[in-house]
């Protein structure tokens, strides 16, 4: 039974990496969302998967009881963010062989994202906000697509838990990663085609 369980899943994998070359080599950018700004860099690891470096300025959505003695809300509490994240583009073959736009990673993608918030850079108005930063590790799903050769935007949604247990919340640790990004592409670089 083990044998078999390990045959499937090498098929799975070789299938997800035997497809044509559809992720870019190198991809720069800066992204703008609701309440945040990020810059990034996209690194091509195999034809289907890329690695995700970033960093950015961003009020996180975290599950947590914030004490407000003024009545303030959450949304003045802005942490720089650091991100590390492989990233799926699992249907860019597809978009490819339909001749749809399909070039600097425009695709629907699957990632885990590493993101650290560095407690100690928290920026907020609000003296009585809690400034917890965290370590977190959160699955997620997106869709980026282009407007033009250098405009895209990228939707996406995930949820995920607090690893290094900074945050001292009951029984929840968790953060919510809901995001509709904005984005610019920097360099020259011509899309890449099958090879």
């Amino acid at each position: 039974m083990k044998h078999l369980l390990f045959t499937f899943l090498f098929s799975v994998l070789f299938f997800l990496n035997s497809n044509a070359q559809v992720v870019d080599e190198s991809i720069n950018g800066v992204q703008v969302g609701f309440l945040g700004v990020w810059l990034h860099n996209e690194s091509k690891i195999t034809p289907n998967w890329a690695f995700r470096s970033e960093i950015g300025f961003e009020t996180p959505l975290i599950a947590q009881e914030t004490q407000f003695n003024d009545g303030q809300t959450a949304f003045n509490l802005f942490f720089p963010v650091l991100t590390f994240s492989p990233r799926w583009y699992y249907n860019s073959p597809k978009r490819q062989g339909n001749s749809k736009n399909w070039f600097h990673n425009s695709s629907n993608f699957a990632t885990a994202e590493i993101r650290y918030y560095p407690k100690f850079l928290a920026i907020s108005n609000n003296q009585n906000v809690k400034k917890d930063g965290g370590l977190f590790i959160i699955p997620g799903w997106g869709i980026r697509r282009n407007l033009s050769y250098r405009l895209n935007y990228e939707l996406g949604f995930g949820m995920g838990v607090d690893i290094s247990e900074l945050f001292k919340i009951e029984d929840t640790d968790l953060i919510y990663n809901i995001h509709l990004r904005f984005g610019y592409k920097f360099g020259e670089q011509a899309f890449q085609t099958s090879k």
